[in-house]
C-alpha cells in the first residue's frame, strides 16, 4: 500500500478502535504512526498536504485551483519514487488491513496520491489536470464543521472515522471518547492539553462528591485517586495512554 491517504486512514481507525476497546496495542502502533509522521520530512508534508486539502473550503474555483497547487508544492524537492518508498515503509506493518473508505474520500486520496507520484510528460498530463479537478471540485462541495457550543470543537465526530465506519461500529461510543477522538486526530497541543486538564478536573470534582458519602475504607482508596490526579501533567508523549486512563477512570467514577 502506497497512497498515504488510506493509510493514514487506517491508522486513524485503529486509534479508534483502540481508544473504545482499551487495546493498548492499536493506540501504541498509532503513537508509533505518528512518531514515524514526525520525523520523516516526506511523510510530514504529505500529512500536511492531506489535512489542509482535506479541510479546505473555497467557493471560488480559481483560487481553489491556487490552494491545490500550492499544497503540492510542499513536495517538489522529493523525488517520486522516494514518496512512493516512504509510504510503503509506513505501510508496513498494515498492509493487511482492510478498510472501507467513503466513495467521496477514496476519489480525493486517489487523486492526490497520483499528483504526488507522477511524472509530468505529454502522456500524463490529460490524467494530471482531471486529478487536480477532482481536488478542486471536492474544495468547491466541502462543507464547513459545525461547531459545538461551548467547546469550539468540529462536531465532525471522529473526523474520517465519523463516516459509515464511526456509524456502524462506533455509535456506542460516549460523548467523552467521541470528543478524545475528535482532538487526538485534529486537536493542536494546546487543545489536547485542555481536553486533559478538563478530564483532570472532572474526575476530581467526581471523587469529591463520592468522599462526602463514602466508608472509611473507600475514603481511603477515594483519597489516594485524588492525590495521584493532582500528580497528574500533560505530557505529549504519552498523552495518548495518560487520557485513555482517566477517561476510563471518569467513567468508573460516574458508576
Amino acid at each position: 500500500m502506497d497512497n498515504f491517504g488510506q493509510i493514514k486512514h487506517i491508522y486513524n481507525s485503529l486509534l479508534a478502535e483502540g481508544i473504545s476497546t482499551n487495546d493498548s496495542i492499536k493506540k501504541s502502533d498509532f503513537k508509533r504512526y505518528l512518531k514515524t509522521v514526525k520525523e520523516n520530512k516526506i511523510l510530514k508534508s504529505q500529512f500536511n498536504i492531506y489535512y489542509a486539502i482535506e479541510n479546505a473550503v473555497e467557493s471560488d474555483h480559481s483560487k481553489a485551483m491556487t490552494y491545490v497547487n500550492e499544497c503540492l508544492s510542499m513536495v517538489e524537492s522529493f523525488s517520486k519514487n522516494d514518496v512512493i518508498k516512504s509510504n510503503l515503509m509506513l505501510s508496513e506493518s498494515i498492509k493487511d488491513n482492510k478498510e472501507e473508505i467513503e466513495p467521496k474520500k477514496l476519489k480525493l486520496y486517489e487523486s492526490i496520491h497520483f499528483l504526488l507520484t507522477t511524472k509530468k510528460s505529454p502522456s500524463t498530463i490529460p490524467t494530471i489536470v482531471e486529478a487536480k479537478h477532482n481536488i478542486v471540485d471536492y474544495i468547491l462541495n466541502n462543507k464547513k464543521e459545525e461547531i459545538v457550543e461551548g467547546y469550539g470543537l468540529p462536531n465532525s465526530v471522529l473526523a474520517e472515522i465519523a463516516t459509515d465506519k464511526f456509524n456502524s461500529e462506533y455509535a456506542d461510543l460516549n460523548e467523552s471518547q467521541k470528543q478524545a477522538i475528535d482532538i487526538l486526530l485534529n486537536g493542536d497541543e494546546s487543545t489536547k492539553e485542555m481536553l486533559y486538564k478538563n478530564t483532570i478536573k472532572e474526575c476530581l470534582d467526581l471523587v469529591n462528591s463520592k468522599l462526602s458519602e463514602a466508608t472509611s475504607d473507600t475514603k481511603e482508596k477515594l483519597l489516594a485517586t485524588k492525590e495521584n490526579l493532582l500528580n497528574r501533567s500533560y505530557v505529549v508523549e504519552t498523552f495518548v495512554n495518560d487520557l485513555s486512563k482517566v477517561l476510563e477512570l471518569k467513567d468508573y467514577l460516574k458508576d
